[in-house]
């Protein structure tokens, strides 16, 4: 139940489910970073010591142009603006120069206006592009010769760069700045689109259905240069690499957390995402993942409800271990094949099923146990109660054919003792020597059964049996019958006339279970509580306080002979309990 409630609350409240899962696979990437050879891509970055050396920003255009004209001429494969110059200022026209001269592109923001001349898209087939960011436009830009490209970077967190977005009424596809500056290194011009699918030139990258790439941090991050080294002429890294140039410094750099760190500059995102892009590593979600996903957690979650109702203990290790698993699972498959698996709904189904049902087995445990207490746990032997709780519950007090030993007290003279002496009195000596025969029995191990009156039945090998039973209850008689006759020999006792105990003890097979209507009480059945209640009877008509049937034991004397029981068919061997003193 606990599972399905999470699965039907994903796919209810999906955007905060993506939420949840973005943040998961930021933690998974960020712990096990992306193995990839070295891209070949450079951020030149003007930094807050740049701004300190050569004067604040804005800088003049003229030495912009100059940081492309020496990153160009040190054999800089493309280069790409990651400012936003939307202002005309004098030195446009030699900073568009310099960026004509170069394979190159600027960033462009959302605006009003038609994108500058650029890229062509064509589409093979009739590729869905109803879920690619829509824009009206472009802002308008102070360079409208140089090729542009979309530098938007969507949510309060940085994962996801544009690949391809649609502008205006017209559905006119606009490549990501990442995206846009690949293709200028690879002198491409016309971008081939299908199904699930993008192509610059030889260069084949698979498309998300909404035109995001999902940013994946790899171990060895992009470098990074500063802008105030170029102008010095320290441009050697820049042979044969994209390069990206952009602010870092803080102070004029917006920072926003992304998945590469939690103060990122727009620059190295996009730096980062042209090298994901160079190396053609596009993570994508599966088809219908979402309702996999929420259909993995349900199912995890009935496993390991079903395993912990099994097997508590071990079952709820096993629900930790499939919610631990299914992270590792989602981390092979991103890394292996580029697959966004979420990593938390169905792991959490499993956690949340396993944790539910114990939380759920312990509440019935714990209303067992109150049951079993308030019943008859008085009548049990120390820890009987505990073992029984121990069983499944299905096995705990089913009714059961079973071997047990009985022992039956009965007091000699007791209606008349009641008759004749003063009620409360009775009582008081009555409750002070049953407290007596209930603890010999509990003492060796033996279930009270019942209590009729004065007499008390105990049971020896149910609900829970032992290998020593019959010895157990041999040995409880004779502590009953000690105390008895010290019982009787008290003073309260012989003011009322307190009447010896004679026990039957007799051995054999009952049906021990509930039984009772309405009133459901524990009890044994059958001919081993019958003969001991017989015995204790027989007791007086041969002049013995205690007699045995049904138990070899060494310890017992030789047969006093063979009786006709009544209500019983056959005869039975009866033994004395002890040669001298019990029972005679």
């Amino acid at each position: 139940m606990a599972a399905a409630i999470l699965a039907g609350a994903a796919l209810l409240f999906a955007p905060l489910a993506d939420d949840l899962r973005d943040s998961a696979t930021d933690l998974l990437m960020q712990a096990v970073p992306r193995t990839a050879e070295t891209a070949p891509v450079l951020a030149v970055a003007v930094t807050g010591a740049d701004l300190t050396s050569l004067g604040p920003w804005p800088w003049p255009r003229e030495r912009l142009a100059e940081v492309v004209n020496r990153l160009s001429g040190a054999g800089a494969a493309a280069i790409a603006l990651d400012l936003v110059l939307a202002e005309p200022a004098a030195g446009d026209p030699a900073l568009e120069r310099a960026l004509m001269g170069e394979p190159s592109l600027v960033a462009l923001l959302a605006g009003p206006a038609p994108p500058p001349p650029g890229f062509a898209v064509a589409q093979i087939g009739r590729p869905d592009l109803s879920d690619l960011p829509a824009l009206p436009g472009v802002e308008p830009s102070a360079l409208p010769n140089a090729v542009g490209a979309l530098a938007v970077l969507p949510g309060r967190t940085m994962r996801q760069v544009p690949m391809l977005a649609r502008l205006g009424t017209e559905d006119r596809l606009l490549p990501g700045l990442a995206l846009g500056i690949l293709a200028r290194a690879l002198g491409v011009e016309t971008l081939l689109l299908r199904e699930g699918q993008l192509q610059l030139g030889a260069h084949i990258l698979p498309l998300p259905r909404d035109g995001m790439l999902r940013l994946d941090p790899p171990r060895d991050p992009v470098p990074v240069l500063s802008a105030g080294a170029v102008l010095r002429g320290e441009t050697g890294e820049a042979r044969g690499r994209i390069v990206l140039i952009g602010v870092t410094a803080p102070e004029e750099a917006p920072l926003r957390p992304s998945v590469l760190g939690p103060f990122t500059p727009s620059l190295l995102v996009q730096a980062e995402a042209a090298a994901q892009l160079a190396a053609g590593w596009v993570p994508l979600r599966p088809s219908g993942a979402a309702v996999g996903e929420a259909l993995a957690a349900l199912l995890l979650g009935l496993l390991s409800a079903a395993v912990v109702r099994r097997w508590p203990g071990p079952g709820l290790a096993a629900a930790v271990l499939l919610a631990v698993l299914w992270p590792l699972a989602a981390l092979a498959a991103l890394r292996m094949e580029a697959l966004l698996i979420d990593p938390t709904l169905p792991a959490a189904g499993a956690l949340l099923g396993g944790v539910a049902e114990a939380a759920a087995a312990a509440r019935r445990l714990a209303r067992e146990r109150t049951r079993l207490l308030s019943r008859f746990a008085h009548r049990l032997p120390t820890g009987v109660a505990e073992q029984l709780l121990a069983r499944p519950e299905s096995e705990r007090l089913r009714p059961e054919l079973c071997r047990v030993a009985v022992v039956m007290t009965d007091l000699a003279g007791f209606s008349t003792t009641v008759r004749n002496h003063d009620p409360a009195a009775v009582v008081t000596v009555l409750n002070a020597y049953l407290s007596g025969v209930e603890a010999a029995v509990l003492a060796e191990g033996g279930t009270l059964e019942r209590l009729i009156g004065d007499s008390v039945l105990a049971v020896f090998g149910a609900p829970l049996a032992r290998a020593d039973d019959d010895a157990r209850a041999l040995a409880a008689a004779r502590a009953i019958d000690r105390f008895a006759e010290a019982f009787r020999r008290r003073p309260e006792a012989v003011a009322i006339g307190w009447g010896e105990t004679r026990i039957g003890v007799a051995a054999g097979e009952v049906l021990a279970g509930e039984v009772g209507g309405s009133r459901l009480t524990w009890a044994v059945c059958g001919d081993a509580a019958n003969v001991a209640a017989r015995l204790q009877e027989l007791g007086k008509t041969v002049g013995r306080r205690a007699l045995v049937t049904g138990i070899e034991d060494p310890s017992l004397p030789p047969p006093i002979g063979r009786f006709a029981l009544r209500g019983l068919t056959g005869e039975a061997e009866v033994r004395p309990l002890d040669r001298a003193g019990l029972g005679e």
